[in-house]
């Protein structure tokens, strides 16, 4: 597995936020995959995700969710979907087919020691990108680095 940096873009996303258990992630990740959209409006990428900590939560996270569609929507934005015109993350380090870890939170304390190795600083919050292949998933861990300051 090699870590490498990369950027990660998308335009028009679907996005859903919720803080919840680290381990019910799935549940949330299936109901945007099977988000009913609008006439002429379809899913152009994968589903993905970031996780955040939550203050003296251990066991939670804090999801941001994405979905990928072809053009851009009008919502409510009282709603817990909210649309997105465009989703950037610029400066990252990437593991790919980070499932060969134990888990998604393994993986990104993998990551966290190349970075220290590295003398890399990375913000406290990673992103996850499942990409259905065949009869398989590739998972992508993108972890951003911190903005040096000049």
């Amino acid at each position: 597995m090699k870590i490498e940096k990369r950027s990660l873009l998308f335009d028009n996303v679907m996005v859903y936020e919720t803080t919840q258990l680290k381990e019910d992630w799935a549940e949330s990740y299936l109901m945007m995959e099977g988000l009913p959209l609008l006439e002429n409006v379809y899913q152009n990428g994968p589903v993905f995700f970031s996780v955040a900590p939550v203050e003296g939560e251990e066991k939670f996270g804090h999801f941001t969710f994405y979905l990928p569609i072809n053009l851009p929507v009008k919502t409510n934005n009282e709603k817990p979907i909210h649309f997105q015109e465009r989703f950037e993350l610029n400066n990252a380090l990437c593991l790919r087919q980070a499932d060969e870890e134990l888990d998604f939170y393994a993986a990104y304390e993998k990551v966290k020691k190349y970075a220290e190795k590295e003398n890399i600083k990375l913000k406290d919050i990673y992103y996850i990108v499942l990409l259905e292949v065949f009869d398989d998933v590739l998972i992508d861990l993108y972890v951003p680095i911190e903005e040096e300051l000049s």
